[in-house]
């Protein structure tokens, strides 16, 4: 049954935005960068609100800046076109891997190395969504040693600290570790938690968040020299000291010549697990790729060796896996070449979690063996279906490609009629693509691409339905979420917005008490909850195509459903309220001494302020001049303050 509730409102108006948007014509991508250099490397991380964060380097005055741009769902950028200068401290002139990632309040966390102290040391800036640089103007140092130290990870934890490795190359190779508080404060002392063995290199660690503070570690142990190193791939859980969890490190992948590293890729399944793919020699020179899934509590549920192809015929190279929720699935799509690497295609197989393949042994032909070259899918994963991003190199040359899509269902039937959309068909080189996860009903896929003799950062989004751009016109719904009683912040809130069609959209407030949310064109009902106060809902809301649409909402606490937060049980009573032209204050007959009243808007402003001494018995104010809305009383004795909130028709 629907719920009656009341809803104060401090400001209701609409304003129009000024954005670009993603675009429906594959043809004109979105183009983040602007600087005359090269621009490169770009990462991607969606918010908790759905907004998402993409970062590059950019070639500016002879060095590798570190950028960084926020889009809203549509693709708005909500900086500065050019992205925001988060680093200009020198880089080498050849870059190497970093990390990207959206803590739980929707703040961006880069982490890279640069040598501003000479050698290659580690170093991590956290960005507000307003653009501020929260650990100083030149980030947070991590690592400031003489070793090489680069390729530096990072995940946000459930509790929202973040965890950071990264391979540490010096006389010996081993992995460091450090974990920061969002405040910047170094959780495992100043110099980390180094993991280290007397027999074994340990190598490229990856990240991935786990329940609470936890985290996930995936790193490599390696032996041999480093140009044919025989190197397995390892996991396990860290608690909040960092501390290893499980008895033993789990071998996810075990150790062979020049083994996973820059061929690994894996994506989270929908309990805490993981799925990895590789692919490497099998047999001589013959090209494999291996699947394995990892449950969150570190077991192994599919046999050493699950290969997505048996055949010898072909090679089998650059998976890329996908976890179908509904089926409990998983999909691998891969390369598919002929032995002399000349002839290329687009290939997909379906496992079980035990390690079954479905699609044959062979997989599943999408795009069959000729000269075009289809390369490095990037497989997410929807319901009961499996999205695939690619290059396609269908213009008679191997540097010049398209950006496509393919999408299977769990029967491996195409989704779309199409069955293979163009997000970019634009002839030119594109590298260095990646996929943000699903967001907002979306993928985008971010590249960088040599368009008109210059190198950028392009974006695109694509739907489930294989459709690009907005679907359908959308506006925006913006405000704060307040306690009723003193006007602070209320951080841990939820926003619902429901339509006429009963379609729901649902988001925790992300910035602090600040929420914000694109919509279709519609009518809603905006409903806020937070635990601790009433719940409140407005009906009838307008969202408009291009505009903004400000709602703050004030929650009033469930312990003081009368508005007044005291100290003591005096009593004060204001009536009428909500008012008019008048208002009157019942003074206690108990009050000593001086009482000073005031009366503040909702923007803090004082409008009315008086003192009372040893005068207690009605106060009359005339309120003509105050304007329809929102206002807080604070009366303050020599024993206790009262506030609340009072409210003008």
């Amino acid at each position: 049954m629907k719920k009656s509730l009341s809803i104060f409102l401090l400001f209701v108006f609409a304003a129009p935005l000024l954005w670009a948007q993603y675009s429906s014509n594959p043809a004109e991508n979105l183009r983040l960068s602007t600087a005359a250099g090269e621009q490169v490397l770009p990462k991607a991380a969606v918010c908790p609100d759905g907004s998402m964060y993409v970062s590059w380097f950019s070639s500016e005055d002879g060095n590798y800046n570190v950028r960084l741009q926020l889009l809203d769902a549509n693709g708005n950028q909500q900086w500065a076109p050019g992205g925001l200068l988060v680093s200009d401290h020198p880089q080498m002139s050849w870059l190497t891997d970093y990390s990207l990632t959206a803590d739980q309040t929707g703040y961006a966390v880069v982490v890279f190395q640069d040598i501003r102290n000479t050698d290659n040391n580690v170093v991590a800036y956290r960005v507000s969504p307003a653009g501020e640089m929260m650990w100083g103007d030149d980030g947070l140092m991590l690592s400031n040693s003489d070793a090489f130290d680069v390729n530096p990870q990072v995940c946000a934890t459930q509790a929202g600290n973040l965890v950071f490795a990264w391979p540490s190359q010096g006389d010996v190779n081993v992995v460091m570790m450090q974990k920061v508080s969002p405040a910047g404060d170094l959780l495992w002392g100043d110099a980390g938690i180094m993991l280290s063995s007397t027999e074994t290199s340990y190598t490229f660690p990856f990240l991935h968040p786990a329940d609470g503070d936890h985290a996930l570690l995936i790193w490599h142990k390696e032996t041999g020299p480093f140009w044919a190193a025989n190197r397995g791939l390892y996991a396990q859980k860290l608690d909040t000291d960092g501390t290893f969890m499980w008895p033993a490190d789990l071998e996810v992948f075990p150790p062979v010549g020049s083994g996973a590293v820059i061929t690994l890729d894996f994506c989270p399944d929908d309990a805490g697990g993981i799925v990895f793919t590789k692919y490497g020699n099998d047999v001589g020179t013959h090209f494999n790729c291996w699947v394995q899934h990892m449950t969150a509590n570190g077991t192994l549920t599919m046999p050493v060796n699950t290969f997505v192809s048996t055949s010898m015929a072909r090679l089998h190279m650059y998976p890329s896996p996908a976890f179908l929720p509904l089926t409990q699935e998983i999909v691998v799509y891969f390369s598919e070449q002929d032995l002399n690497q000349n002839q290329r295609g687009l290939y997909a197989q379906k496992f079980d979690t035990q390690g079954n393949r479905k699609w044959s042994d062979d997989g599943k032909i999408l795009l069959p063996l000729s000269n075009n070259d289809y390369s490095l899918p990037m497989a997410s994963g929807y319901q009961d279906k499996a999205l695939c991003v690619y290059g396609a190199a269908v213009f008679g040359n191997s540097v010049d490609e398209k950006v496509q899509a393919v999408m299977l269902d769990s029967d491996g039937a195409y989704v779309w009629n199409d069955q293979f959309i163009d997000m970019c068909s634009v002839q030119s080189g594109k590298t260095h693509a990646v996929l943000s996860t699903m967001h907002n009903n979306q993928w985008v896929a971010v590249w960088e691409e040599s368009r008109g003799g210059n190198t950028d950062i392009y974006a695109q989004n694509i739907h489930p339905d294989g459709t690009l751009g907005i679907v359908g016109a959308t506006g925006k719904i913006q405000g704060f979420v307040r306690d009723a009683t003193n006007n602070l912040s209320i951080s841990e809130a939820t926003i619902t917005a429901l339509n006429a069609d009963d379609e729901t959209i649902t988001i925790a407030t992300p910035f602090g008490a600040h929420y914000s949310m694109m919509l279709t064109e519609a009518i809603y009902n905006l409903s806020c909850e937070a635990e601790g106060y009433l719940p409140m809902t407005v009906e009838n809301i307008s969202v408009q195509e291009g505009m903004n649409t400000n709602y703050d909402f004030y929650l009033q606490p469930i312990t003081e459903i009368t508005g007044l937060r005291s100290d003591v049980q005096t009593k004060t009573e204001w009536f009428p309220n909500p008012f008019g032209n008048m208002l009157t204050l019942q003074v206690p007959d108990d009050i000593v001494g001086s009482c000073f009243v005031a009366i503040s808007d909702a923007f803090g402003r004082k409008v009315y302020a008086t003192t009372i001494v040893d005068t207690p018995g009605a106060l009359v104010i005339d309120t003509q001049t105050f304007s329809s809305g929102l206002y807080f009383y604070t009366i303050q004795t020599q024993l206790q303050t009262n506030r609340g909130l009072l409210i003008k028709n």
